[in-house]
């Protein structure tokens, strides 16, 4: 009996010990769980963000994706080889599938031998220098050529980016501003001499510049009052146009500066604005030029005649004016020039002592034919001794009668 009592009493305690084994088992239980609760909780928390996050990439990435396609650019990865690694947007004249079948192939594979040769120096440059550097190239697509304006800038030290942006609209727009300008200048210099076209870009004033000694022609067609009553109106211009610009090629020839057409009249200058030495020679040579022109612009049956009037001696230049303006001479020189030319007679050049002079010299008196015409007079100045020039021939004396 004290046995059983004894192996009852063992029992209870053992019963007590697991008790107090499977309390303290399930206080660390809840630990346990406690602790998985809190690592699921961290767990669900780090999920929610990198779900949030990948939105955000994504939704980044496809914006991305729809700024590229958006712009007239396209953007492309080069290695140190000059192959294609990767390809970013779009371009209207790119075939999708034509750009992104660049990707794995060589510039060469995809472009003239010439274009290729520039891209991959310019990868070589970016990767050499590490810095951004600048192409500007044309590349025909189908029909149509297109200039693209490229900034290469190294990614690593051996890859580069590539972003090509379409400029071709700007292009053409500097091509007709180019154009325009040109043509403005090319009409400018026809009505102005060239250093005065820069003086006026430069400083928008009035110029006014006296010259010592310069040679002036007038040029006048005799009988053009009737010729005029007899022709249509735009017959009569297309055939003062034709003669005019036949001086106006002689005038290029010989150096000499063309001033205006007054009607019928044709003015030119030579000495200035850049002074020469041989200014009588130069107006004498084109007077005489402008006598054997005028043969092919005859009248009908009835050869054309011009008079001319030559003379030398100071002026003054310039412009003045701010709308319409022309280069002019002013002085005395000019009118005595101009009397020379209507005091003249048809087929015959008259010049003044003054030119004849000028032609006397040393190196010239063997180049033209003079004759003496006498005392004549001008109005405003009286009597004046003026001279004709006959012709240029070679060793031949000068005449006076």
């Amino acid at each position: 009996m004290l046995d059983l009592l004894d192996e009852i009493g063992q029992l209870k305690r053992q019963v007590q010990d697991m008790e107090c084994q499977l309390e303290v088992v399930a206080q660390h239980g809840d630990l346990l769980m406690a602790e998985l609760w809190r690592e699921r909780s961290a767990l669900t928390a780090d999920l929610n963000r990198a779900i949030h996050i990948e939105s955000i990439l994504r939704q980044s990435e496809e914006e991305l994706q729809a700024f590229f396609n958006a712009m007239s650019a396209v953007v492309l990865v080069y290695d140190r080889k000059g192959f294609c690694l990767r390809v970013a947007g779009t371009h209207p004249a790119f075939p999708r599938e034509a750009l992104y079948a660049q990707v794995g192939k060589q510039l060469h594979k995809v472009m003239s031998v010439e274009q290729a040769a520039t891209h991959f120096n310019a990868i070589q440059v970016a990767l050499r220098r590490r810095e951004t550097v600048q192409v500007d190239y044309q590349a025909r697509i189908g029909r149509k050529v297109y200039w693209f304006d490229a900034q290469i800038s190294p990614l690593s030290a051996d890859t580069v980016v590539w972003v090509a942006r379409d400029v071709t609209q700007q292009k053409r727009i500097e091509q007709t501003m180019r154009m325009e300008t040109d043509r403005s200048e090319r009409l400018l210099h026809n009505i102005l001499p060239k250093p005065i076209v820069k003086r006026l870009k430069e400083d928008n004033k009035a110029i006014a510049e006296h010259y010592e000694s310069a040679t002036i022609l007038f040029a006048d067609i005799v009988g053009f009052t009737a010729t005029a009553a007899a022709r249509p109106p735009i017959d009569l211009v297309k055939w003062l146009n034709e003669i005019f610009s036949a001086f106006d090629q002689l005038a290029d020839q010989f150096g000499v500066e063309k001033i205006k057409t007054i009607g019928d009249a044709y003015m030119a200058v030579a000495g200035l604005p850049i002074p020469r030495a041989d200014h009588a020679a130069a107006i004498a040579q084109m007077a005489l030029a402008m006598q054997a022109a005028t043969v092919q612009f005859a009248d009908g049956d009835q050869p054309l005649a011009i008079r001319i009037g030559i003379n030398t001696g100071p002026v003054v230049a310039g412009v003045i004016g701010k709308r319409k303006f022309i280069y002019d001479l002013w002085g005395d020189t000019v009118n005595v020039a101009s009397r020379m030319e209507s005091t003249g007679r048809a087929g015959q050049i008259q010049m003044t002592e003054a030119t004849y002079e000028q032609l006397r010299h040393p190196d010239l008196k063997s180049q033209f034919s003079l004759k003496k015409r006498g005392m004549i007079s001008v109005k405003g100045r009286g009597k004046m001794k003026t001279y004709w020039l006959m012709g240029q021939k070679e060793a031949e004396s000068i005449k006076e009668t």
